[in-house]
């Protein structure tokens, strides 16, 4: 890394092993760092498939919207063995993933994220899309791509 320091790390999460594996990462960097760690879950919205554009959502999911609920326990998955002094603040958004990635890390001033990859080839992601390759191509700070 740069001088620049690392205060806030950004961590997508979903249900996959990748996403797992890239919150232990960042768990890591985050201790090396002494930075706080964002947890972000986003729930996409049915129906919704193209990061060209974005819905502002003026209510949040209640509780036992099944939405929040899979995200509830995928960020509790994550969170139940945390080492001891991690800071770690969680989120549950919804909208188009790659799009609300983007607009936290901007809007958290995050130094670095660091998120799981599904493995699909360079060629395949520029067609039919992928989440990271997105976020790489559409934020100003660094990305860790995790396999």
């Amino acid at each position: 890394m740069s001088e620049k320091e690392v205060k806030k790390i950004l961590v997508p999460v979903d249900s996959t092993k990748a996403s797992a594996r890239a919150f232990e990462y960042a768990l890591g960097l985050a201790k090396l760092f002494d930075a706080e760690i964002h947890l972000l879950y986003v729930a996409p919205i049915a129906g919704i498939t193209s990061s060209d554009y974005t819905i502002h959502m003026t209510k949040k999911p209640d509780d036992s919207s099944p939405l929040k609920l899979k995200g509830s326990a995928v960020l509790a998955g994550l969170m139940q063995n945390l080492p001891s002094g991690a800071r770690v603040k969680s989120d549950i958004l919804m909208g188009v993933p790659e799009v609300m990635i983007t607009l936290t890390a901007k809007d958290d001033e995050s130094d670095l994220i660091v998120m799981g990859t599904s493995g699909k080839g360079a060629i395949s992601s520029m067609i039919s899309g992928s989440v990271s390759y997105y976020t790489i191509h559409h934020v100003e700070c660094p990305v860790l791509v995790v396999k």
